[in-house]
């Protein structure tokens, strides 16, 4: 049975020594992260993701109330599904706890830069990102929140380091038309020294790194795995940075180490490159697709991808325009039936 629990975002297990190498068959917990503005959204992944449901645990990072209660409500439909299911309640870690750890981040700072090249610990960086987090608690209008922003890299990590284990990170807009472990298990049979398996696409985001890989790497669907070469990267490049989309963040962190890609397009097949130290399999957009011109029907299922992110445009938080987007193209699921999720005959009808 799934086991639901309920934790703050930073308490952490002691830490284990990190493999230089993952094992090839270990297994990852996915990770989703919503907010309210997101429900409608939240509300059809969950129906995508309880009929094509991967048995590894599920962890939900919601970040107030109302998300909270939704991420509860799918503790009973996955039951016989998850082996278990966790539910970050940011809302738990106070602004006055954040704001503490803050200024006692500062203070050991303001002692440890008087020694000239100090480079600070990552438990300090990670307190920096929360002060940035809690100076924009209140938003200011847009999604991503600027918090969600700052936090991003900090959930990943800090949910890396309580797992010790590879972490699937999801964005709640990419629909599971199937379940993805097959694949991905057989990706990391080929590439078992892999440090991150990631989706790809042609999006402008960033635009230069399109132009110079012919690609760029989406972290809506990401796969990081517990190695010394990936916490080596949250801490020197991911945790210290502010103010950066998380994308292009990751991106630009890459590109700066010196990646070299076996094929420039990923359309149909996935390619592998080495950024630096890093091994990366950029997956393919036929496995993960941004496409906003596919169409559903059971009998175009096994040619269709099995993870639809389809590249709508930013979502603002006033008006939830990227989920009015996905009405009009009927990409929400219907009622239940005889334990089946009802679709229409075009759920994803992108024309």
């Amino acid at each position: 049975m799934v086991r639901l629990s309920l934790v703050p975002f930073g308490l952490l297990t002691p830490s284990l020594a990190l493999s230089p190498v993952a094992d090839a068959n270990e297994p990852w917990t996915n990770f989703l992260v919503f907010d309210a503005h997101y429900l409608p959204m939240a509300k059809c992944w969950f129906r995508w993701f309880e009929q094509n449901a991967s048995p590894q645990p599920l962890k939900v990072g919601c970040m107030d109330a109302r998300s909270c209660a939704e991420a509860r409500n799918w503790q009973a439909p996955l039951q016989s599904k998850v082996s278990h299911m966790e539910v970050l309640n940011e809302v738990d870690t106070s602004l006055l706890t954040r704001r503490a750890e803050a200024r006692g981040a500062a203070a050991k700072r303001a002692l440890e830069v008087k020694s000239e090249g100090t480079v600070l610990p990552r438990q300090m960086i990670r307190s920096e990102a929360s002060e940035d987090a809690a100076a924009q608690e209140a938003g200011d209008g847009q999604w991503p929140r600027n918090n969600y922003i700052h936090m991003y890299h900090r959930m990943i990590w800090d949910t890396l380091e309580q797992h010790q284990r590879a972490i699937l990170h999801l964005d709640i807009d990419a629909l599971w038309l199937k379940s993805p472990d097959q694949y991905l298990h057989k990706v990391l049979r080929k590439h078992p020294d892999a440090d991150i398996v990631v989706s790809s696409s042609t999006e402008a985001n960033p635009l230069s790194l399109r132009e110079k890989w012919g690609f760029v790497l989406n972290v809506g669907f990401i796969l990081y795995r517990y190695t010394d070469k990936v916490k080596a990267l949250f801490e020197e490049d991911l945790l210290p940075a502010k103010h950066q989309s998380c994308q292009q963040l990751l991106n630009f962190a890459l590109d700066k180490k010196g990646c070299t890609w076996r094929s420039n397009d990923t359309n149909t097949s996935d390619t592998f490159g080495k950024c630096g130290g890093l091994k990366v399999v950029a997956l393919s957009q036929s496995f993960v697709s941004r496409s906003v011109d596919l169409s559903y029907s059971p009998e175009a299922l096994p040619k269709l991808p099995a993870i639809a992110h389809p590249d709508t445009g930013l979502l603002t938080m006033t008006g939830i325009s990227r989920m009015k987007k996905f009405r009009d193209m009927n990409s929400a699921a219907e009622g239940r039936v005889r334990g089946m999720w009802r679709v229409s005959p075009k759920i994803i009808g992108w024309a």
